[in-house]
């Protein structure tokens, strides 16, 4: 109320200056005494003179429309108040009541205090986007329909809404837009009833159209469906109450039951699912036994008079809901379902595909009661006379209650339907006596087909046809001489001759054309006026398929969006592929339509089509068309579009003002740079302007002077540089490096839409802002709604974009999005030292986020000096006024929970950067240090011995600093639990104890080896290496907390020792103990690559792991180089360069300053500490010469090289010499192709060969190796690959074919030999190399990125680091150069304008211009090293000639596809003759897959078009590559395309279910080396089949989402699969690609198999059941029968019965039926097994003597003698299958531990069967860790939080001995460890102390609460 008020008094200002403000009291909304507001308070009005006249006036100032009484006398009660106006006389005519005649003085009483009615604004209501009695709210206002927004929306206003539609109360109120989203104006919010009220108006709210909503907080109801009897007569016109199920839905008398509300779902008015309202919500009817005379029991519930049909098998959908009634067997006489026999409410053995249904009869019953009702007789009798008139229509609509009558008896017909036609368009038909029939056309139209098109759900209709234009009809002609006025709401309510009364044939049948379904249209993905197609279609926008996509249907799309025609009409998702539904296919336009939905097409969403076929146009526009070409997003080669074609501008005069233009004219403020000259590179199309003039002030470049003639080159083609719209972007709602992304644009800061958001787009964002690249994209809001404009929406970078601006997108502000979508990312959290430098000044951004970069230095993961990034570097904060509070800020903006300690006096040592801030002075509340209030930026008077420092909690991102113990787990004696090491490095230092909320020292009295190994030990080291005395790491600062240590060394931690006391010494910090531990990590190596380069890994804990590259550098990479005896590093490599690795990650976040001796001394997150994976895995290049001061003895120097190579020493000894000796390793193949070629060497500045002598395999892997391929195919001799020209280096080679280069085999000596280059040899390699770079030479090192084998970006490695080629000149004699130096034959192709991706390095050629006899491109000419005038939009690329080993799968999907190879510069197929598995094998292997499904012929993915390369191909299946099998000839064939070969390849053949049970569980997939998960999104039943199928199961019950059985922890292989459930494998189904995906772990998709496996399994190695039978009768059920049945799960499926989750009966699945077990010799051991096998951790107890109840089905199992130790039941001892001597008197049983790991057991047992102080005998702690958390609690099969309110250390206790726990240290309230998402199950929780569980004390009800998430409970327990 306070916000309306004050909008009034600023309307009341603004309007008459100091006119007095006006309300009403004492009355209701819209009624009251007239008060008004003058000097500081509120009046009364005297009623002297008060009428209508003034009562209108004071309506109208409040908003409604007018006033429907004047009230006096105080008929609102008196006020107190002075009485400030009188004797009011107004015309009606003023806008405020004190513009009218009045008096300031009265001679009143408060007796007479005047009073008004006001009409009432909203007194239309109605229930859109549900059903009869249940919808979205909405109300009429302004003249139109709008929504109420949800926020305050409780059950006590929804009972307003409910009984102002007619109903005696609401059962439910409903919020976030349950019933869809509305679209009109949002009319109210913050509505508050007191539950009294008649209309919602006269409930409390913000206001009319004061809001803070959007649509998706739409609020709704669900009212009881029994209308009320007292009906309110007011001024509610009958057709605003719902016509749908206030009557149709309603029990009649005789019943009572429990499910007295039923409805239809999914169908129509007279048919549909069956549901009932049961426990508060909507359930379902299971098929089984579902016959017709239950079908009359509901229909006859439901006012109908019988069934016409009773349906099963979900015949009208599947509902969502609980199965309440299962096996119902009515006689048909009964009043409701419940009445009928039944299993029991939810009891069944049922799934939603078995929902029933029903067609009731479309005529009510004759059993309502006839008082004011008309009956079928007499509505027979009226339809048939002279009374169905203009005076029968006058009769009926005036009375209320027969209106209602009337609309009751309309639903004879109240399905129709459009036949012979379109979605929109067709032959009328409606249902009629149990089958369709027509409508004949006599008199129809335009009000007839109004009322038709609004039946079927459209605003009105276009046309109404006759002369059956949409084909006859074969049913019955129904109405004849319809006659509506056009205000009906269906046809039966029109005039019409009679039901089946006509003189008609179907040649006379009606149709329509309905108002456009699809008449929004939208490009996207494109510009203005060209992208792709979009319609928008059931709320969301989807695409059409560009089949028979032509010019005329592009033209009708141009037209929809108001331009004059089409210039293109696109295909094959040329615009990028949609995301939503296909809607439209086979378009066949004529070109005359006015919308897309009025031309021919299949039907909507009808189609077979994949979003790669998106059709899109290009739209002609006003002025000629204007792009960029050959640039960047905002730069760029200017090209207009004219006469079909684009075309360039010529130079001549161009300047900044006619760039400007082009800049405006696209979209950009302005031009930063005109360019001439082709900067952007040539085009190809005509020069279409010349000596363009503008004068600055045009809108497009063809409004400034120009020649269309030209005299020009297109060396002369004209270009421009646009400023960067959106060059400013900041990070909201996060920490330094995450956030919202906002953008500047207009002024202000506005979101990014999160449609399409990818990592890709993030990188962008990050490089940005200055930091290396992104870790996470977020969606959804994650980091809170954003307020301003929504800037970019379908963002789409490729990456290597410098601003998001620069990427795809829909437009600046063009968006259909809300701010719950806005786009977030997670930055890797070391800024770039290069942060890009903005134009606009700095005084012009907010403030905040200007240090939104914090680190800790000089300390450990959680402690540390406080360090700022400003100015492009870090500084420190100085402690003047730190403390706690300024300490917090800093750990939270770090990502901790709070700040333990707040360190002053430069305790992490002395910072070296500028001091940046002083005085901080922090609330603690804020976000960032630069929130709080400080001194200014670099404005102090300290010196950095004030440095300040935190410590901080150390349980955020578990960065605890070494130990790998959380503070929780360790032993209880350790007061002194926290130790470590400062003021020296990893392994070393002072050694200091936490103790009373800080750190001390220990003194060195007594300080020896064994003290200081139970330290290292403590720290997580093996042992011990040096104790440190006299403080050797300098003094502390703290206190001395232990002295005269005296350990025996097998202690656990310090404070087990001996020692004088806490805090007894007689020491000064002048004695600190210190120790060095032994490092941990003292064994490195280098894998995946070769000798002196490779993937960094350490031996950690028995076993090799690797390193993350987060802040991995070349100081790292000294360190690891020096480590294994190398002088230094070349280069530290990331991104897993030389491949993953598979063990631990050990180290993240390493920070070596260059001189430690180990990796292990330099900083570090902690041993195994990381958020890091594989692909992180960091490498180095070390220098190839072993560093000089290795020691000599063993090494060999080159003087002493070239002594022993010239004797006799080259033998075996010389060979043990020189293992580490590089002389040649520089190795390449020449004369070949990329993995094949002649052997050469570089030795003494130039290339030479390796003669054939002794030349084996074993030689040829080390040179393979060596390359970077794993091994060799063959080892060529006689100069395979042409005779070679240099030196002959090496003779008699003999390698064993473990060395690492050639020079490590025995050999003659370095050129001594006996051959000549005939001899010279050659290898073939296996064809897929690692990425190795050679590391000699000064432009020799040549590369290939962004590409493939043969082709990519020419990058060449100069100063210890790739760059690229400029383009300037680039042609194809250049390239040969690069493709032969490659040891590729020529180039195919030469490529400009960065075609394979932008690099990243220093462009190092320019200008190159070679004669092509070259050996490398710095022979050629050039312009100098690193000169140049380009951009990476200008790297050279090249295409290198290969034969055929470069393949492709086309026509298909990731794995599977027509086969294609490239050959002559062009793909060409494979012909299908002797095509099989065989060589299908190749192909995948050769594409990186593990082998082939299948091998497919006869085109199955469709006829190529180029050449067919092979055929008769006959492969082994061993080869390499496909030219290495035999075939008939390159080009040899007499095949045609119709015989093209494919292949489905094998991606993964391993799929496991884990975090369920044996037949449920979250779907997992092996690739890669490890399992990965499949993504939710489009998950169904038809994909869960394919899986289920794969596991050996039959068929699947369930596909479930968002990771139901928990997120998995590795990659996301598969997104977005589409199996039609034939498939054998789920690589067989449609996805997005391996790995290609938009999905978190909480979107893991999982499954529910039928528990009874396929009786299609191989038998092979099966236990057939004859078998089974033979070996249980024999004497083999021994020790040996048990060793043979231990894989065999005959027995996999069991329950518990009788009981509840964790205890019953125990029963297994046998030849389909539940059975028990005997409790013959049944314990304890047996007990374990069926726990374990249900999934709990072990058994409390084994129950005998059928404890939980007799079975009822056969007795499986007896004599059961398990050692404890089995999976399964049937891998214990027992007599047999079904042998036995018991009766079910002796049924065992089991009690389980009760708290499982994940998955409770699912049982078949409703919950009120359980023990009533056990119905939340479940509880676990979550959110937190082990000992805390937030209290959730198991009930109804789904978890619950429990709310604060009342929450206390007494009800903590409760929970914490449930748990196992002692006590409770702390009851928390306000949702301290986050927000719950289920139910809330208890509230008012009010325990004695001495309950066992929750549930046993006082409470308000299970799910009775007034309680929201943010209240959620919980606890600290303590732990001893």
């Amino acid at each position: 109320m306070q916000l309306w008020w004050l909008l009034v008094v600023a309307c009341s200002v603004l309007i008459s200056g100091n006119a007095k403000l006006i309300r009403l009291a004492g009355g209701a909304g819209n009624t009251g005494r007239v008060e008004v507001y003058h000097n500081g308070q509120w009046g009364t009005v005297c009623d002297d003179g008060w009428g209508l006249e003034e009562a209108n006036v004071v309506c109208r100032q409040l908003g409604f429309e007018s006033a429907s009484w004047s009230r006096t006398m105080a008929h609102y009660g008196q006020g107190t108040g002075p009485i400030l106006l009188d004797d009011v006389v107004c015309d009606g005519s003023e806008t405020f009541l004190t513009q009218c005649s009045h008096s300031d003085t009265h001679d009143c009483q408060h007796t007479e205090d005047a009073g008004v009615d006001c009409y009432s604004v909203l007194n239309n209501v109605r229930l859109a986007g549900g059903g009869g009695n249940y919808g979205r709210v909405e109300v009429y206002y302004n003249g139109q329909w709008g929504t109420v927004c949800d926020d305050g929306w409780d059950l006590i206003d929804a009972n307003v809404v409910c009984r102002q539609l007619g109903f005696e109360s609401a059962l439910e109120s409903k919020s976030s837009a349950f019933y869809g989203q509305g679209s009109g104006t949002i009319v109210l919010d913050d509505v508050d009833c007191t539950g009294d009220e008649d209309s919602l108006d006269q409930c409390r709210h913000n206001g009319l159209e004061e809001h803070n909503c959007v649509h998706y907080e739409d609020a709704g109801v669900v009212c009881s469906n029994t209308p009320n009897t007292l009906l309110p007569t007011t001024d509610t016109p009958s057709s605003l109450l719902p016509t749908t199920g206030v009557w149709n839905n309603v029990r009649l008398a005789g019943g009572g039951g429990v499910l007295n509300n039923v409805r239809l779902a999914g169908g129509g008015g007279n048919y549909g699912r069956v549901e009932v309202y049961y426990n508060e919500q909507w359930g379902t009817v299971c098929d089984d036994g579902w016959d017709l005379n239950d079908a009359h029991v509901v229909c006859r519930q439901l006012g109908f008079e019988s069934a016409l049909e009773g349906n099963s098998n979900a015949m009208y959908g599947l509902g969502s809901g609980p199965i309440v009634l299962d096996d119902v067997d009515c006689t048909g006489d009964e009043h409701s379902l419940d009445q009928c026999r039944h299993n029991g409410l939810e009891e069944h053995n049922c799934v939603h595909y078995e929902d029933a249904g029903v067609v009731c009869s479309n005529t009510p019953s004759t059993l309502l009661p006839t008082t004011g009702y008309i009956t079928e007789e007499l509505t027979t009798l009226l339809l048939s006379t002279s009374y169905f008139t203009e005076a029968l229509t006058t009769l009926l609509p005036s009375t209320k209650v027969p209106i209602r009558l009337w609309r009751w008896r309309v639903d004879i017909l109240n399905t129709v339907r459009l036949a012979g036609g379109g979605g929109n368009y067709g032959r009328v038909e409606v249902y009629y006596k149990g089958q369709w029939g027509t409508v004949c056309d006599d008199l129809w139209d335009s009000d007839d087909a109004n009322v038709v098109c609004r039946q079927l759900g459209f605003e009105f209709a276009l046309e109404g046809n006759r002369n059956a234009l949409y084909g006859q009809g074969s049913g019955p002609i129904v109405l004849d001489d319809v006659e509506c006025t056009g205000d009906e709401d269906s046809l039966d309510q029109c005039r019409h001759n009679g039901l089946e009364e006509h003189n008609c044939g179907h040649h006379e049948d009606a149709g329509v054309v309905c108002q456009n379904i699809l008449n929004t249209v939208r490009l996207a993905g494109g510009g203005g006026n060209y992208g792709r197609v979009e319609v928008y279609y059931k709320g969301q926008w989807g695409t059409v398929c560009d089949d028979w996509w032509d010019s005329d249907d592009a033209n009708v799309v141009c037209r929809q969006l108001g331009f004059e025609f089409a210039l293109e009409g696109n295909r094959y998702a040329l615009y990028g592929q949609g995301s939503g539904p296909i809607v439209l296919d086979d378009v066949e336009c004529t070109g005359d339509e006015d919308s897309l939905d009025q031309c021919r097409h299949n039907g909507l969403e009808e189609h077979n089509c994949g979003h790669h076929e998106d059709a899109g146009v290009v739209c002609q526009s006003n002025a000629k068309e204007i792009r960029l070409a050959g640039g960047a997003g905002n730069t760029g080669r200017v090209e207009v579009y004219h006469n079909g074609q684009w075309g360039t501008v010529c130079d001549d005069g161009w300047g900044i003002e006619e760039a400007d233009v082009v800049c405006r004219q696209l979209g950009f403020e302005s031009a930063s740079w005109s360019r001439t000259k082709a900067h952007y590179g040539q085009g190809t199309g005509p020069i279409l302007l010349d000596d363009v003039v503008c004068d600055g002030s045009e809108t497009s470049l063809t409004q400034c002077s120009h020649s269309d003639t030209d005299n020009c080159q297109h060396t002369e083609d004209a270009g421009v540089d646009c400023y960067s719209v959106l060059n400013n972007v900041r990070l909201a709602g996060g920490g330094g490096n995450y956030g919202r992304v906002e953008v500047y644009y207009n002024g202000q800061w506005g979101t990014v839409c999160d449609d399409g958001w990818d990592l890709i787009d993030a990188n962008v964002v990050c490089r940005q802002l200055g930091f290396d690249s992104a870790l996470e994209s977020k969606s959804s809001a994650f980091y809170g709604q954003g307020s301003g404009t929504i800037v970019l929406d379908d963002v789409d970078c490729t990456g290597d974009e410098d601003s998001l601006d620069q990427c795809g997108h829909a437009g600046l502000e063009e968006h259909n999005c809300g701010h719950h979508e806005d786009a977030g990312v997670v930055c890797q959290n070391t800024p770039n030292t290069l942060l890009p430098t903005t134009d606009t000044p700095s005084s012009l951004l907010p403030t905040t986020g200007v240090l939104n970069n914090v680190r800790l230095a000089g300390g450990g993961g959680n402690f540390g000096r406080v360090e700022v990034y400003y100015k492009g570097q870090w500084g420190t904060v100085c402690d003047d006024l730190w403390d706690s509070d300024d300490a917090n800020v800093v750990c939270r903006q770090l990502g901790f929970e709070f700040a333990l300690e707040g360190n002053r006096n430069a305790l992490y040592g002395q910072g070296s950067g500028p001091i940046v801030l002083d005085d901080v002075e922090c609330t603690g509340d804020e976000d960032s240090l630069d929130q709080c209030r400080h001194n200014g930026l670099e404005e102090h008077n300290c010196g950095h011995y004030e440095d300040a420092g935190v410590v901080c909690s150390n349980t955020p991102n578990t960065l605890l600093p070494t130990t790998d113990t959380p503070n929780t787990l360790l032993p209880t004696t350790g007061v002194l639990n926290n130790v470590r090491l400062a003021g020296g490095g990893g392994n070393y230092g002072r050694v200091e104890v936490y103790y009373n909320g800080q750190w001390g020292t220990v003194c060195d009295d007594g300080w020896d080896l064994i003290d200081a190994n139970v330290v290292c030990r403590q720290l997580g080291f093996d042992s011990a290496l040096e104790y440190n005395s006299n403080a050797l790491y300098d003094q502390g600062s703290g206190p001395i907390v232990l002295d005269d240590v005296d350990c025996t060394g097998d202690e656990d931690s310090l404070d087990q020792c001996g020692h004088a006391g806490l805090e007894k010494h007689n020491c000064g910090h002048h004695e600190d103990a210190g120790v060095v531990c032994n490092s941990v990590l003292n064994n490195v190596r280098l894998a995946g690559g070769g000798g002196h380069y490779g993937r960094v890994e350490v031996y950690y804990k028995g076993q090799w792991g690797t390193v993350c590259d987060d802040l991995w550098d070349s100081d790292d990479a000294n360190v690891v180089c020096r480590q294994l005896g190398f002088e230094f590093a070349l280069e530290g490599n990331r991104d897993a360069l030389y491949g993953q690795g598979s063990g631990p990650i050990v180290l993240d976040d390493v920070e070596c300053t260059g001189d430690e001796d180990s990796l292990d001394q330099c900083r570090h997150n902690g041993l195994e500490e990381h958020n890091c994976g594989h692909y992180e895995d960091a490498g180095v290049v070390c220098s190839n010469t072993p560093s000089t001061l290795l020691p000599t003895t063993g090494y060999i120097t080159e003087e002493l090289t070239t002594l022993l190579l010239s004797t006799s020493y080259s033998t075996e000894a010389l060979t043990t010499l020189l293992p580490s000796t590089n002389i040649l390793n520089t190795v390449r193949l020449a004369g070949g192709g990329g993995n094949y070629g002649r052997v050469e060497v570089y030795y003494k500045g130039q290339w030479g060969t390796v003669c054939d002598d002794l030349w084996d395999s074993d030689d040829a892997n080390v040179v393979c190796r060596q390359l970077g391929f794993e091994f060799a195919l063959e080892g060529n001799r006689n100069a395979l690959y042409g005779q070679g020209s240099g030196p002959i280096v090496l003779d008699d080679v003999e390698c064993t074919g473990d060395e690492d280069s050639l020079d490590q085999c025995r050999h003659n000596g370095l050129e001594e030999h006996n051959c000549r280059h005939h001899e010279d040899a050659g290898v073939v390699c296996q064809n897929t190399p690692n990425t190795l770079l050679p590391t000699t030479g000064v432009l020799n090192n040549v590369r290939l990125a962004g590409g493939g084998g043969n082709y990519g970006r020419v990058e060449v490695y100069y100063n210890g680091q790739w760059g690229t080629v400029c383009d300037d000149g680039w042609d194809l004699i250049d390239a040969n150069v690069v493709c032969r130096q490659l040891g590729f034959d020529s180039a195919l192709e030469y490529n400009s304008n960065a075609l394979y991706g932008q690099g990243s390095g220093p462009i190092m050629l320019d200008d190159v211009d070679c004669t092509g006899d070259e050996d490398s491109l710095d022979q050629c000419g050039h312009a100098g090293l690193e000169e140049h005038n380009c951009g990476h939009h200008e790297d050279a690329g090249v295409v290198c000639n290969s034969v055929l080993n470069n393949v492709r799968l086309a026509g298909g999907g990731g794995n599977y596809g027509r086969v294609e190879v490239y050959y002559n510069e062009q793909w060409g197929t494979v012909c299908d003759d002797g095509w099989d598995l065989n060589d299908a094998h190749v192909v995948c292997r050769q594409l990186g897959f593990e082998s082939a499904l299948e091998g497919n012929s006869n085109a199955m993915y469709g006829l190529g078009s180029g050449p067919i390369v092979l055929d008769d191909v006959d492969c082994t299946g061993d080869e390499h590559s496909l030219d290495q099998c035999r075939h008939a000839g390159l080009e040899e064939d007499n095949c045609d395309h119709f015989e093209d070969a494919g292949v489905v390849c094998r991606v993964f053949d391993n799929v496991r279910l884990a975090g369920g049970g044996g037949n449920y569980g979250r779907v997992e997939v092996h690739y890669n080396g490890q399992w990965g998960t499949v993504c939710d999104d489009g998950w169904d039943l038809n994909d869960a089949h394919v899986i289920c199928r794969q596991l050996g199961f039959e068929f699947a019950l369930e596909g479930n989402s968002n990771a139901l059985y928990g997120q998995g922890s590795g990659p996301i292989v598969l997104d977005n699969v589409n199996c039609m459930g034939d498939e054998d494998s789920l690589d067989q189904c449609r996805h997005n690609g391996l790995e290609e995906h938009n999905c978190v772990h909480y979107e893991d998709a999982g499954v529910v198999c039928s528990n009874t496996p396929s009786t299609l399994l191989p038998t092979t190695g099966y236990i057939t059941e004859e078998l089974t039978t033979l070996l249980l009768s024999t004497s083999y059920f021994t020790e040996a029968l048990t060793t043979l049945l231990p894989s065999t799960n005959i027995l996999n499926t069991v329950r518990l019965a009788g009981g509840g989750g964790n205890y019953g009966r125990v029963e297994v699945y046998y030849k389909g039926q539940w059975g028990t077990v005997c409790d013959d010799l049944w314990d304890s051991d047996d007990a374990n097994v069926v726990c374990r096998q249900l999934g709990f951790e072990f058994a409390l107890e084994g129950n005998r003597n059928a404890l939980y109840g007799q079975g009822s089905g056969p007795i499986v199992l007896d004599d059961v003698e398990c050692t404890g130790g089995e999976d399964s039941l049937d891998q214990c001892r027992h007599n047999g299958l079904e042998e036995h001597n018991c009766r079910h008197h002796e049924d065992a049983g089991v009690v389980c531990q009760n708290t499982p790991n994940t998955l409770l057991p699912t049982t078949d047992t409703p919950s009120s069967l359980l023990p009533t102080t056990g119905v939340l005998n479940n509880v676990r702690l979550a959110g937190g860790g082990a000992n805390y958390g937030r209290v959730e609690v198991y009930y109804n099969g789904q978890w619950g939080t429990v709310c604060d309110d009342g929450w206390d250390v007494t009800d903590a206790n409760v929970v914490c001995r449930q748990l196992g726990f002692d006590s409770a240290k702390e009851g928390n309230s306000y949702a301290l460890y986050g927000q719950g998402s289920g139910p809330i199950v208890l509230d008012d929780v009010d325990c004695t102390g001495d309950e066992d569980f929750l549930d046993q004390c006082g409470h308000a009800g299970l799910e009775n609460h007034d309680c929201g998430h943010h209240e959620d409970a919980g606890v600290v327990c303590t732990v001893l």
